[in-house]
C-alpha cells in the first residue's frame, strides 16, 4: 500500500467498478427476494427483518474504521499519500453505515423494546463512534489544504480505535439491554439456515455497494489533485 502509485489504483478501481455494480444489482435481487419469503419471527413478527439492514451496517461501521484508522497510522508513519486517500474515502461511507446503524436500531428497539433508545454501553459507544466518524469527516473539510486536514482527521482516526473493542465487546463487558453476538462468537452462531445465509447474503449486498462507493470517492479525489497539481505546474 506503501509504495501504490496512487494514479495506478484509481486507474485499476476505475476499471473494475462496473463489475462491482453488477455484483451490487445480482446480490441485492437475491437478498430482497430472501428478506421478503422468509418467516416472520414468533416473537417480533416481521419487525425482526431489520435485523438484514442493521447487523451488515454495524458491522461495515466497525470494519471500515477499522481500515480507516490502520492506513491513518500507515500515512501518518510513511507519510504515504494513498493511505491518507483511502481513509478521506472511506470516511463518510463510514459515517453513513453507522447513521444507518443508529436509525434501523432505533426503530427496532422501538418495535421490540417500546423505546426508541436507552444509554446501555452497545448504543452509548455506537453514538460515540458516529460522532468520532462525523468529526473526521468534518477535518476533512476544515481547512484550506488538504495535507492539514488528512493529518488531523488522521489523528483523530487514530485515537478512535480504542472505540472499537469497546463497541465490540460492550455486551460482554457490562449487562445490556441488547443482545448479545450472534454469529460471531464462541460455540458458533446462533443463527441458523436460512436466516444466518440472508443475513450473510445482506452482508455481501451492503459491503460491495460499500465499496463501489468508496472506489468512486477514490477515483475522484485521486483526479481532482492530479488537476490542481497540473494547474499548479502550469502557472
Amino acid at each position: 500500500m506503501i509504495v501504490l502509485n496512487p494514479k495506478t489504483l484509481s486507474t485499476f478501481f476505475d476499471k473494475y467498478k462496473k463489475i462491482l455494480f453488477f455484483l451490487f444489482l445480482t446480490f441485492s435481487i437475491i437478498s430482497l427476494g430472501m428478506i421478503i419469503l422468509i418467516d416472520n419471527d414468533y416473537y417480533q413478527g416481521v419487525s425482526f427483518k431489520i435485523m438484514f439492514i442493521h447487523v451488515p451496517a454495524a458491522w461495515l461501521s466497525l470494519i471500515l474504521f477499522g481500515i480507516m484508522g490502520t492506513v491513518s497510522i500507515i500515512g501518518l508513519v510513511f507519510k504515504s499519500p494513498i493511505s491518507f486517500i483511502i481513509a478521506r474515502a472511506i470516511s463518510p461511507i463510514g459515517l453513513l453505515m453507522s447513521i444507518t446503524v443508529l436509525i434501523t436500531g432505533s426503530i427496532w428497539g422501538y418495535l421490540t423494546w417500546g423505546t426508541f433508545w436507552v444509554w446501555d454501553a452497545r448504543l452509548t459507544s455506537m453514538l460515540i463512534l458516529t460522532f468520532i466518524y462525523l468529526g473526521h469527516f468534518m477535518l476533512l473539510n476544515s481547512f484550506e489544504h488538504f495535507q492539514k486536514s488528512d493529518f488531523a482527521a488522521s489523528i483523530l482516526a487514530v485515537i478512535g480505535l480504542v472505540n472499537l473493542p469497546v463497541v465490540k465487546f460492550s455486551v460482554n463487558w457490562w449487562t445490556t439491554l441488547h443482545q448479545g453476538a450472534s454469529v460471531f462468537k464462541i460455540g458458533g452462531p446462533s443463527l441458523s439456515g436460512i436466516y444466518l445465509t440472508t443475513l450473510m447474503i445482506s452482508f455481501f449486498c451492503i459491503l460491495i455497494l460499500c465499496l463501489y462507493w468508496i472506489i468512486n470517492i477514490f477515483v475522484t479525489i485521486t483526479e481532482t489533485r492530479r488537476y490542481e497539481r497540473r494547474k499548479l505546474f502550469n502557472e
